[in-house]
């Protein structure tokens, strides 16, 4: 029985939906069709009810489950270890999003004090990523803006920071020290990849300006120049500490606070499964001593 099947039994098992769980994987949902439908074959029954609008677990998918789940966390713990001894040093795999570089060397100096040999890897990932990459045994920690409810994952808020929004240096906005949805009217709110942690408590904003604009710009400066022309914002956030912040700050830009908004929180999250004294719980366990109260930015 190949893991791998495991792995795609157990991420439409948790989306209910062949899509959403190609997605995660980011795989085409055809080929994961098929390896669902190889390790039906392999354990001789049907795993999933397919309907026309909605995906369920047979008794057997329930009962698949579990296994599945210690499977894998077995494989995952032999790979470390079979890795830890090749190489005589455990190595750590961080996902980070964009987040202040002092949470970043407090956490790479957390793993040091626990573990002095230990590598630390960093990759760059948004939360959805990162939280698909630690249930696949990818990630050691991520640095996540948004929780999912999920068994698999613990978390622990390490950062707080006050949302912000970048406007065009022009007086009417100079001389505000927050920011209101009425005070964006007649602006476009441009979207850039990663605003996750500003929800649906937001979208007073959203409904006020002309337009909401997709952006991707990876022009050093694209952003902020688009914002300098004077008829567009963009959430970001109100610490200059914080890489947002310094992306889109300039002579033409300022940045403000949003007024009577709730902080976005930045979370670390690990596999459950992994806070045991054998393996990651000492680390976690220094983890939350050192940020017993999450950083305030």
């Amino acid at each position: 029985m190949d893991v791998r099947h495991l792995r795609h039994f157990l991420a439409v098992a948790e989306a209910l939906n062949y899509s959403r769980a190609a997605e995660r994987l980011m795989m085409a949902a055809s080929p994961l069709s098929r390896s669902i439908q190889q390790l039906e074959l392999e354990i001789g029954g049907a795993l999933f009810v397919r309907g026309t609008r909605k995906v369920a677990l047979t008794p057997l998918g329930i009962a698949l489950v579990p296994h599945a789940e210690k499977t894998i966390a077995d494989m995952d713990a032999l790979r470390r270890e079979m890795n830890k001894r090749l190489q005589g040093f455990a190595e750590y795999y961080v996902g980070i999003r964009s987040v202040p570089s002092e949470l970043i060397t407090g956490l790479i100096g957390v793993v040091k004090r626990v573990d002095p040999s230990a590598s630390v890897r960093l990759e760059s990932l948004d939360s959805f990523a990162q939280m698909d990459r630690l249930i696949n045994g990818k990630l050691t920690f991520g640095l996540v803006n948004r929780r999912v409810d999920d068994r698999r994952l613990d978390y622990w808020e390490v950062l707080r920071e006050t949302p912000a929004l970048a406007l065009p240096n022009r007086p009417e906005y100079a001389e505000l020290e927050e920011v209101r949805p009425e005070n964006l009217r007649g602006l476009r709110l441009l979207l850039q990849p990663g605003t996750a942690p500003f929800g649906s408590e937001f979208d007073p904003y959203r409904e006020t300006v002309t337009e909401l604009v997709p952006v991707e710009t990876e022009i050093i400066g694209g952003l902020s120049a688009m914002i300098a022309a004077g008829d567009s914002c963009c959430f970001t956030m109100a610490s200059p500490k914080s890489p947002w912040y310094k992306y889109l700050a300039g002579d033409d830009v300022i940045i403000r606070p949003l007024a009577d908004s709730p902080k976005s929180s930045t979370y670390l999250v690990w596999r459950s499964d992994r806070d045991t004294e054998n393996d990651l719980g000492p680390t976690i366990s220094a983890a939350r001593d050192y940020f017993d109260q999450p950083v305030e930015n």
